[in-house]
Formats: structure tokens, sequence, C-alpha cells
């Protein structure tokens, strides 16, 4: 059934290999599962509401729950149908403590999970009530709700940890794509490119993650399970792995225009790059808003195109 679906939605699928090989509990695929407009309006009027001091955290959550079971009714059937049909489920857990920045920031998202078993999310929704009314200070809060998700979608506890410490120090995006320039992860991406080769990248095995290092063993480990795990699949998974490693390169690229620190140490290397590869940096910059389209569009275009040319080279020498 994994193989008769895959090519609905790659990203999703090797989303799901994570929890189909073992590594985890969840996944929490991004940008797969849009529901209609209209289902964050009502959620948005009520948060309004909420933080205006003009309702109870009550009548939130209760909006919160109509809309998770509304969001449901607005999706790709289809993808409902194949991950039911693996046995898992969608959950849209709707969240309002951001996870992301440094500073104290609430604000409404649903989250949209994948997993054997629900009941493993319910933690994250009573911690996160906790902390928007107040309960448990913001920081610590967050970084509970930070370690549990690490925990439910296979990460490693090292990089989890070092994420941890990136809301207080340096952040782990910048620190990332540091790491990728000074361990020629960029360069080694940019060559198989040119070369038109697929590499793979273990430590990238997923978007939105952060290793603790680029040479972390774990999270190595991690992306290796699932490649092999994923078996005729491997190369897709190589794939998404270095567009995952482009898109740090395209972030660091634009963070070089800006005048600090940063962008100065930067911009050292990305002017010292090739046209070439600025243009494949220029080609990507604009899909980086919704990366999983793009890798999408990318892995079917490289793997249909390779299968065509040896179905013609097998008919050639017949």
């Amino acid at each position: 059934m994994y193989k008769k679906r895959f090519w609905l939605n790659p990203v999703l699928f090797l989303e799901i290999s994570r929890i189909k090989s073992g590594i985890s509990k969840c996944a929490l695929p991004q940008k797969v599962f849009e529901p209609d407009f209209s289902v964050y309006e009502k959620l948005n009027s009520k948060f309004a509401r909420f933080m205006n001091g003009e309702c109870e955290a009550e009548e939130l959550y209760k909006t919160a729950e109509v809309v998770e079971k509304t969001a449901i009714n607005t999706l790709n059937p289809v993808l409902l149908e194949a991950i039911s049909e693996l046995e898992l489920r969608l959950t849209p857990v709707v969240v309002f403590a951001s996870r992301v920045l440094k500073r104290k920031l609430f604000y409404s998202e649903i989250q949209f999970f994948i997993s054997k078993n629900a009941a493993d999310l319910k933690k994250l929704r009573r911690l996160d009530r906790k902390i928007i009314e107040g309960k448990i200070e913001f920081g610590k809060g967050r970084d509970r709700l930070i370690k549990i998700e690490g925990e439910i979608l296979g990460y490693p506890e090292c990089c989890v940890d070092k994420y941890i410490e990136s809301k207080k120090t340096f952040p782990a995006e910048s620190r990332l794509i540091t790491e990728c320039i000074e361990n020629g992860i960029f360069d080694q991406v940019l060559k198989a490119f040119r070369e038109s080769r697929i590499i793979s990248l273990p430590q990238f095995f997923t978007s939105n993650f952060y290793p603790c290092s680029v040479e972390c063993k774990r999270a190595e480990k991690v992306g290796l399970k699932i490649e092999e795990w994923l078996d005729e699949y491997r190369d897709a998974f190589r794939l998404w792995s270095m567009v995952n490693a482009l898109y740090h390169l395209v972030v660091g690229y634009k963070a070089s225009k800006v005048e600090d620190d940063f962008g100065r140490r930067l911009r050292s290397y990305y002017s010292g790059l090739e046209s070439r590869d600025l243009e494949v940096i220029e080609a990507l910059s604009p899909h980086t808003a919704n990366l999983t389209e793009f890798s999408n569009l990318f892995i079917k275009r490289v793997l249909q195109f390779r299968e065509r040319r040896v179905r013609i080279s097998i008919k050639q020498h017949k």
C-alpha cells in the first residue's frame, strides 16, 4: 500500500516512513495539509477575543476542538484515505504557544500530526493550555513542549537539547548555516547539483529539524535507518535530504545581504561562489516558503525522468 500511494505526495510518505520504520511515534509534515481559510477565521476571531480578555480559556479551547474536527473535513480525501490504509491517523492539534522565536509569543496555528495513537498528543494539548493560561512560565513551558515534540517525532535527544539551548543563545538555524559552510556541506550539495548526482545527507532527514551538529552521528543514524527501510525509494529520501540542506543554503544567502555581523561573516562565502551555483540558489529562493511543494516536484521529476531513460535504454538494447 505504501508503494501504491507514494507518488501522491512523496514528502508526506517520506515523513510517514519514520513511523513505519519504528523511529518515531508521530510525524509532523510541513505544508502538506492546508485547511480552508474559513477554518482559521473562526479560530483567529476567538483567539483575538481571548487575548483581549473578552473570553475565558475554556471558551477558546472549546472553539479549538470544533476547529480541529472541522479542519479534517476540508483536507484532500485521497491523502486521508491513504493514511488510513496504512493504519495511521491524522490528528489536527490547535496550538498557541510559539516554539520558534526566543521571545514570548502567542498565535493560533493548526498542526497536523500523523500517528498510530493520537493519545501521544494529549501531553502537548495540556501543556500548551497551561502556558497560555499562565500556569507555567512561558520559557519553561516552551522548552517542555519542544522536549515532548522531539521525543514523539523521534529526534535525537542531543539535537532536541541543543535546539532548546538555542532559545537562550545563538539561533539554531544560524549555527547550522555556519557549520554547513565550515564543514563543506553546502559545497558538497552544490557540486552534486552541478554534476547531476544524487547524494545522501542523512542528518537532514526531515525539514524543520536542526541537528545539534552537521556531524551528529545520532541524526545520521536516524536518516540511514529511514533510507534502509525505504528500499527502492531511498533515492527519493536522498533527494529530499539534498533539498533540506539547500534550504539552509538559501536562508544563509538571504541573511548574507543583511547589514549585521552575521550577514557580513556569510558574505565572504557567498561572494566566492560560482555564478552557476548562485543561479541554483536564486532558482530555489522563491520556493522556501513552501519547501514541500518544491520537494515533491523535484523528487518526481528527477526519479521519473531517470525511470523513463532506463526504459528507453532497455528498448534500444532489445
